[in-house]
């Protein structure tokens, strides 16, 4: 069985997926004290053996089943594209591994709910831990942002705005312009991170309905002037931007945005919440009080989170420690399972509502 508590040996990690996401996670772990990079798989011979090399892997495999046969094997990160995530979660679950899969959680909620309660036959017997790579939690001003709410500094938080957009940045690569095998465009790629970052932010109330817009005005046309790579505009079939609206029971709302494509001025992410006493946004990291009969704006001087050399430390590399902390002291992950299947839930809405015309209710 996986450790899940604190011994003399250490954590021994798989990745399952060695291509471009596979090194955040690879780094992380390498930053990691007690882990042992072990195992390597990807159904691309060449790769997963280059990746042992790069890294220092005792092993490599290009079929995950046999993989997960090693007993030694506590820890698994899945790094595999959007259709792949739900098979490997799995069985790396049933054999008893801690389980750190990458977003999106799946291709949709269907499946991302066949995965929490996979977690849920097992762990009962095998103590595993599993969580999703939502590594935008991890960010120090959305850390300190979250303390401040939890303690009642907002008050009431009754809406907020959460956005990623891209002016030009279509991943020119992999399968993210496939519905098929990614499940969608930006609201499945980095939708999913805004979404998840908010609600963790509100305390995951319970969305109720959503309104959804889905736009593809960019990819289907020849051309289009993207430095992140080109595609075949024949067999693009996810959106190029989505908008949503998604109302909560007790009243609260959150407007989602997101794209690929949009004729902004640049692009940005960005977190708004409004509440009843007080509002913040995280880029840059601003508080919004009225006090003693005055409007003020509250910025905290500029801080980094310090790593080597005084540069920031990825949140993919705090995700992983994180993760990793969790496992040998038996607690909680920060991103739990039926948060991430929620994530999903809300992501189907969209598409539905946006194919619909209708809200969804939830």
């Amino acid at each position: 069985m996986a450790a899940n508590k604190r011994d003399d040996r250490p954590l021994r990690v798989g990745i399952i997926g060695t291509g471009g996401i596979a090194n955040a996670h690879i780094a992380g772990y390498q930053k990691t004290e007690g882990v042992e990079l072990f195992a390597a798989c990807d159904v691309i011979k060449e790769r997963a053996e280059a990746v042992q090399e790069k890294y220092g892997f005792t092993h490599s495999f290009t079929d995950y089943e046999q993989m997960l046969k090693l007993p030694e094997l506590d820890v698994v990160s899945i790094c595999t594209p959007p259709f792949a995530h739900k098979d490997p979660t799995i069985a790396a679950l049933e054999a008893g591994k801690h389980v750190l899969c990458e977003k999106p959680m799946a291709l949709n909620a269907t499946e991302a709910q066949a995965m929490v309660d996979a977690w849920h036959r097992v762990r009962g017997s095998k103590k595993n831990l599993f969580s999703i790579g939502f590594n935008a939690r991890w960010g120090q001003n959305a850390q300190t942002l979250k303390r401040m709410i939890d303690a009642g500094e907002l008050g009431e938080v009754y809406y907020g705005r959460t956005v990623s957009h891209r002016r030009r940045g279509v991943p020119g690569w992999g399968v993210f312009t496939n519905k098929a095998k990614n499940g969608g465009g930006p609201m499945i790629d980095i939708g999913v991170h805004a979404l998840d970052l908010a609600l963790w932010l509100m305390g995951h109330p319970q969305p109720v309905s959503v309104y959804g817009v889905t736009y593809r005005k960019f990819g289907n046309r020849p051309n289009v002037f993207n430095p992140w790579g080109t595609w075949d505009p024949k067999t693009y079939d996810v959106e190029d931007s989505a908008f949503a609206m998604i109302r909560f029971a007790g009243g609260a709302s959150l407007q989602l945005e997101c794209s690929w494509v949009l004729n902004i001025e640049k692009s940005y992410s960005q977190t708004v919440l409004a509440g009843t006493e007080g509002g913040a946004q995280l880029h840059p990291f601003m508080l919004f009080q009225e006090k003693h009969g005055a409007l003020l704006d509250i910025v905290p001087p500029e801080r980094a989170t310090e790593g080597q050399s005084g540069a920031p430390v990825s949140t993919h590399a705090l995700e992983v420690q994180g993760f990793v902390r969790a496992v040998r002291e038996g607690t909680p992950p920060l991103v739990l399972p039926e948060q991430a299947l929620m994530v999903s839930r809300i992501v189907d809405a969209v598409y539905a509502s946006d194919e619909s015309g209708d809200a969804v209710k939830l």
